[in-house]
């Protein structure tokens, strides 16, 4: 019995551990609200089927703010991440009569914005074992 469990205690040891990720979010706009995250590993889920995001997380802000460092937790591997500043907090990026939205976004490696979101290729991002992993965000705004 007791070999069992150090060698289950062994083999969890050796099992990826959750790095934590500094994300750097700036243009916030001295808005309130909450800032809302989600972390794909699944390019095809990317960046709006939150079902299938690895992480998805709410952090309210207690005042406005234009800049603030927020952290998660990923285990090693790739990403990619879309962020939106949910002013109303209502858990959803906002959009006007044709999509675009009203909400300041951003993604990870802050790709350029067309008329279209960025795919998976132009935000991944590694996360790397026993490294400091930082990510800076630029929230952008359309209108």
């Amino acid at each position: 019995m007791h070999k069992r469990l150090l060698a289950l205690m062994i083999l969890f040891s050796f099992a990826a551990q959750a790095e934590v990720v500094s994300l750097k979010i700036s243009n916030m706009g001295g808005v309130k609200g909450q800032l809302a995250f989600a972390v794909f590993s699944d390019p095809d889920a990317f960046p709006d089927q939150t079902s299938g995001a690895a992480l998805t997380k709410f952090v309210a802000l207690p005042t406005s703010l234009n800049e603030t460092t927020v952290t998660i937790d990923l285990k090693p591997g790739r990403y990619a991440l879309a962020t939106f500043l949910d002013q109303n907090k209502n858990q959803k990026l906002d959009t006007n009569i044709v999509g675009a939205p009203k909400e300041r976004f951003g993604f990870s490696k802050n790709p350029r914005i067309t008329f279209s979101a960025p795919n998976f290729a132009e935000c991944e991002f590694e996360v790397v074992a026993n490294q400091k992993n930082v990510l800076s965000i630029r929230l952008n705004k359309l209108f």
